[in-house]
């Protein structure tokens, strides 16, 4: 464990101490402590404590925790991530090829939390916001150097996060464009009146839609997750393969068993039946007033396009429990564009920033970047 101390000054005469300490498992942390901080479902002990159970998921914890008084005030997960050898991008060529040569490790440090395209620094209030970032970047400088990691990432970070989007272009980190994502403000008090706030022909089609899934004999229904297990992984695994042929299977049974052991009473599983099978699911985790709509899977020789069953288990199965649950916020990913936006969903424009540890090569890099020839010889490269 290493640790970083500082004195802060809280608007005032006197001066206190900030901690900064780095831990290698969550139960160092403690779950009492970051779920004290965590306002997010993928910030928690119980997701973390799953990924840290996981041999499909090779990645190496990494988790930034501030303390002031002995009291948690602040909290970072990040991980080390090992980059495929047999990758043939030119990020990988080039990690590896460092790494052959002893450059460098052919490793990454990421500062977020997997499956979740949030990077974050979770603060409790009425904190020095800048400093403690200062403190944060200076310590992965000292990991990166010590453990010869040449890239670092932030890689997303969202348009509406002031405080990374402000200072880490003045700390050395290139900005990128990454995806954008979607949410949805929950603000109405009855499924009725949601669809009341859509446009008239979008209306229609929903209702046509929730219409159609009953016609056909699918039931939408809450389950446990504990029930089905190494059923979600295979129809996810079915999703994963649709769109990816040299998709890997990252979450086996293993993981949900795992998931449903430390976060059964945050998850929300959606299935759609048939005939007393299942077509598919969706799985949301939730944390206070958030809801993160996080995988779906399908039988695709079993559903089809007709029972509408994807946008019952995804948009309105999720968004009447958040209604009638207290959720404030619908968080969603970064595909079926129109078809979020449609049901009433905003973008959010996530950003990756990267820092090559390296001087040298980092001014290099920048000097490439900025050349008016990149892009063109980029495009190039890539047709």
């Amino acid at each position: 464990m290493l640790s970083l101390l500082r004195k802060i000054g809280h608007n005032s005469s006197m001066s206190s101490e900030i901690e900064l300490k780095v831990f290698c498992s969550v139960d160092e942390v403690g779950k009492e402590s970051i779920d004290t901080i965590a306002d997010d479902p993928f910030f928690t002990y119980g997701w973390l404590k799953t990924l840290e159970t996981q041999h499909t998921y090779h990645v190496s914890p990494i988790y930034f925790v501030f303390y002031h008084e002995k009291k948690i005030v602040g909290f970072v997960p990040s991980f080390i991530e090992q980059v495929d050898p047999n990758s043939n991008d030119s990020f990988s060529r080039l990690l590896n090829l460092g790494h052959r040569i002893g450059f460098c490790q052919n490793r990454v440090l990421r500062i977020h939390s997997p499956h979740c395209l949030r990077s974050r620094i979770l603060l409790s209030e009425n904190q020095d916001e800048k400093l403690m970032l200062e403190l944060l970047l200076k310590k992965i400088n000292v990991i990166c150097k010590e453990q010869k990691i040449l890239f670092s990432f932030f890689p997303y970070v969202s348009e509406f996060d002031r405080l990374l989007i402000s200072n880490l272009g003045n700390s050395s980190f290139l900005k990128f464009p990454r995806v954008k994502t979607f949410f949805l403000d929950v603000c109405w008090n009855s499924f009725e009146d949601y669809l009341k706030s859509l446009k008239t022909h979008v209306r229609s089609n929903v209702t046509r839609e929730i219409r159609k899934c009953v016609e056909q004999g699918v039931d939408i229904q809450e389950s446990e997750l504990e029930d089905h297990a190494e059923e979600l992984s295979e129809l996810y695994t079915n999703l994963s393969l649709k769109y990816y042929k040299n998709a890997k299977q990252i979450f086996d049974h293993y993981f949900f068993n795992m998931l449903n052991t430390y976060t059964k009473d945050r998850i929300k599983l959606f299935l759609a039946k048939k005939n007393d099978e299942v077509l598919g699911f969706s799985l949301s985790f939730r944390y206070g007033e958030v809801l993160d709509v996080m995988m779906t899977g399908f039988n695709y020789a079993k559903r089809t396009n007709k029972d509408f069953s994807y946008f019952n288990l995804c948009y309105y199965a999720p968004i009447r429990y958040a209604i009638e649950n207290g959720v404030k916020k619908i968080y969603y990913r970064n595909t079926m564009e129109k078809i979020k936006l449609d049901r009433g969903c905003k973008t959010e424009q996530v950003f990756l920033y990267v820092k090559c540890q390296n001087k040298p090569l980092a001014t290099l890099i920048s000097t490439v970047l900025k050349n008016p020839l990149y892009p063109f010889v980029r495009s190039r490269l890539h047709t």
